[in-house]
């Protein structure tokens, strides 16, 4: 038995998901397979996250040319006023950074958000940390200290090996948008996102369950993005290169009571 209570070799939840997705090592492909076939509950799940894969690729929707036309125009002063100092706190440094931070500003004025406004909501979640990681919880082993209204960002690093290395804030259409980024042994990272101010109604993507709760399936410029409720803020999670088993398993980790965002 392994220390978490499974017989040695039972395959974990992210492996399927990278056995579904295509990202699972070869030398793993084989011998994981092996052990699916034999077993009605793992190719059940190894189903389940097919489907998860298969609704991921069906929602990847561009921006549409409106909001980029806008977010351009908007941009374009940004430009013009490069020399002066930018403060910490408001739209982020650097073109690619400002186009994310004005579209969330959109969706959020809207008091609602597309699937393009989360997809943009997203890009906060790929962009450059601008502050250091912020420490571990000293009341609450499972959280970090940083937190939005009370929400605190969960802990990853002892039970999923994904620690915490840094910290952005930005203020967007008087909401502010603090993201923590994760990172595991392989190099891969994560972004998190709580939203301040009550959750917008959100919609387009896919929904599907974990536990009674309610998520939201997207992509965003390679990345999976998941979505949701949590404490009356939206949050939203993303990562390069990470499943959608992966991501699923974190954001719905410790049966937080959620609400599909």
């Amino acid at each position: 038995m392994t220390a978490r209570g499974t017989p040695t070799g039972t395959p974990t939840e992210s492996e399927l998901a990278a056995l579904a997705d295509g990202s699972l090592a070869p030398e793993r492909r084989e011998a994981l397979l092996g052990r699916v076939r034999r077993s009605p509950d793992l190719l059940a799940a190894l189903a389940e996250q097919e489907r998860a894969v298969r609704m991921i690729g069906a929602v990847d929707v561009p921006a549409p040319a409106a909001l980029r036309a806008q977010v351009q125009s908007m941009l374009a002063p940004r430009a013009r006023r490069r020399a002066f100092p930018m403060p910490r706190l408001g739209l982020a440094a650097g073109a690619a950074t400002a186009l994310a931070a004005v579209a969330v500003a959109i969706g959020l004025a809207g008091g609602g958000a597309s699937v393009s406004g989360v997809q943009q909501a997203a890009a906060l979640t790929l962009s450059p940390a601008t502050m250091g990681a912020p420490a571990e919880s000293r009341t609450h082993r499972a959280q970090l200290a940083a937190e939005v209204g009370g929400v605190h960002f969960p802990y990853w690093k002892e039970r999923f090996g994904w620690r915490s290395t840094g910290e952005r804030v930005d203020r967007l259409a008087g909401h502010a948008v603090t993201t923590v980024f994760y990172t595991d042994a392989q190099g891969r990272r994560i972004g998190y996102a709580i939203v301040s101010g009550r959750a917008p109604a959100t919609h387009g993507g896919t929904v599907t369950w974990r536990a009674g709760v309610p998520y939201r399936l997207l992509s965003h410029d390679g990345a999976t993005v998941v979505t949701w409720e949590r404490g009356g803020h939206l949050c939203v999670v993303s990562g390069r290169g990470v499943s959608v088993g992966a991501l699923l398993r974190l954001a719905s980790w410790g049966g937080q009571r959620s609400s599909v965002a």
